[in-house]
């Protein structure tokens, strides 16, 4: 009993050792897997304080530039690599998608952009008569903010876009309508003396603006793709050089993810010690930027987890937490199309099959967008409910229906959810001097919507990719896109090689 119990009291403390050092290895692998969404909100975090504290130092227009320019620099090297990352992945999916299926993914993933959009809309009807306001605002009467386009002239851009004429322009610019005022004399000729009177008349153009045209590159490649499947094999040359080159950029991608924590901090920090006054800004349009915040918040944890459960019966909040990246990166950057990488990441990581996720997604950025959906119909309702006018219940159906649909196509241009905005009220004849008022919390509400967009695109693609499956094709892919996959085209060349000289020695 003596030689026992002193063996148990040495067996004790070597067992404690044991279990500290299985602990500090399960911290040790938290750490390293999460390392970088941790430095991350750490950037965030950091990001809002240094601005607090520099807002009020005032600083000048130069000190402002040098301490977002890492931020600037972080997107200018992500954005280079969307055209490549597009152009790779879109050619190298489709080449080994039957083309039914392809046909398929495309109409289901079109139609749950519109419904969530949909969805969306409905929400922010829903929160503009939780949070309805009773005051007036007074924006800027001096200033006149308004828009020559016209809702034909936006969906005629988008088809213009769909189809572009120039391959490599599609890579630089995007067609726009464009409103040119001139003014030309005329000589009225009276009795007594001859009146000149300027007349001041629109002219449409087609323009250019600066900008990837993403549909128009979609369309080419996916042309490319379907045209490389009808008439090559899986290991022909060209397709193995677009799969090496999609390789090649998402080891790229990893190394521009370790740049986000700085990227991140100085982006926030610029925006916040912009801002001059914040108290006075969330006491103008609070119940706007209060309804915006909640019903994004209920789209994205609520609606959209609910479909998503009902699709797959899987946790949707652990989908949420995998897709916290794209969220970080887009609500940072204020641009869907820079999380893009990001995003093709975490579907992967959500076991969304890759050929969906490659050719939904993208697709998705250019056409998607229920978080601004969502903030153009409470902008809307809650200037009209503001001004002299008031808000009818045809003014509601009006807005819900425009916003669902011209969130499919808003124009390319600076501010784009502010230009729709103004298309629809121009169109219900609503007063536009509170748009003023909007640029005040845009830095705020851009990055909230921009962020539900994020994660929206991925889910989109989840439930494209249940509703269609995946089947032979994800079992082709998964082949193909093996760590070695050089490798193994390789062997399957060299053996289908021999096996060609072996029947041609036979016949002879």
């Amino acid at each position: 009993m003596t030689a026992d119990a002193t063996n148990a009291a040495m067996e004790e403390p070597q067992k404690l050792d044991i279990k500290e050092k299985s602990f500090k290895r399960k911290i040790g692998m938290i750490i390293k897997q999460n390392g970088l969404i941790l430095a991350t909100f750490v950037g965030i975090l950091l990001g809002f304080c240094l601005g607090l504290g520099l807002r009020e130092l005032e600083m000048s227009d130069h000190a402002l530039m040098w301490l977002g320019l890492p931020g600037e620099l972080f997107l200018r090297c992500l954005k280079a690599t969307i055209v490549p990352l597009v152009v790779t992945m879109v050619i190298t999916c489709t080449a080994t998608l039957d083309p039914r299926s392809n046909g398929k993914i495309a109409v289901v993933a079109l139609l749950g952009f519109f419904l969530t959009q949909v969805v969306a809309c409905t929400i922010a009807i829903v929160m503009f008569f939780i949070f309805k306001p009773d005051g007036t605002l007074t924006g800027d009467q001096d200033k006149k903010y308004g828009t020559d386009l016209e809702t034909q002239d936006v969906f005629a851009d988008l088809f213009r876009n769909f189809f572009p004429d120039n391959v490599v322009g599609a890579a630089i610019s995007q067609t726009v309508t464009v409103y040119e005022k001139k003014e030309s004399h005329q000589i009225i000729a009276n009795s007594t003396n001859n009146v000149t009177k300027i007349v001041v008349t629109l002219e449409r153009s087609i323009g250019k603006s600066d900008g990837m045209n993403i549909l128009g590159l979609i369309t080419i490649c996916t042309a490319i793709g379907i045209a490389a499947n009808a008439t090559l094999s899986v290991n022909s040359e060209f397709l193995r050089f677009f799969k090496q080159a999609q390789d090649v950029m998402f080891v790229i991608i990893r190394w521009l993810f370790w740049t986000t924590p700085i990227g991140v901090l100085s982006l926030i920090a610029k925006s916040i010690a912009a801002v001059d006054d914040i108290a006075e800004v969330f006491r103008s349009l609070g119940l706007l930027v209060g309804a915006v915040i909640v019903g994004l918040a209920i789209h994205l944890l609520i609606v959209l987890p609910a479909v998503y459960f009902l699709l797959t019966r899987k946790n949707p909040y652990l989908f949420l937490i995998r897709c916290i990246r794209p969220f970080i990166v887009a609500f940072a950057a204020t641009a869907t199309s820079v999380a893009m990488p990001d995003m093709l990441t975490s579907a992967d990581k959500n076991n969304v099959a890759k050929h969906v996720s490659a050719f939904v997604i993208p697709m998705s950025v250019t056409l998607h967008a229920d978080g601004s959906a969502l903030y153009i119909t409470s902008s809307v309702l809650f200037l009209a409910q503001t001004s002299s006018l008031g808000v009818s219940v045809g003014d509601i159906v009006v807005t819900g229906i425009l916003s669902s649909v011209l969130s499919l196509a808003i124009p390319p241009v600076p501010s784009s959810s502010i230009v729709t905005l103004i298309i629809i009220m121009t169109s219900l004849n609503i007063p536009l001097q509170g748009v003023a008022l909007l640029f005040a919390v845009e830095w705020l509400l851009d990055r909230f919507r921009s962020g539900v967009n994020a994660i929206s695109h991925v889910m989109v693609a989840a439930f494209t990719s249940a509703i269609c499956g995946s089947g032979s094709t994800e079992q082709l892919e998964q082949n193909i896109e093996s760590p070695k996959s050089t490798e193994i085209v390789q062997q399957i060349s060299e053996t289908d090689k021999d096996k060609e000289d072996e029947t041609q020695r036979s016949k002879l």
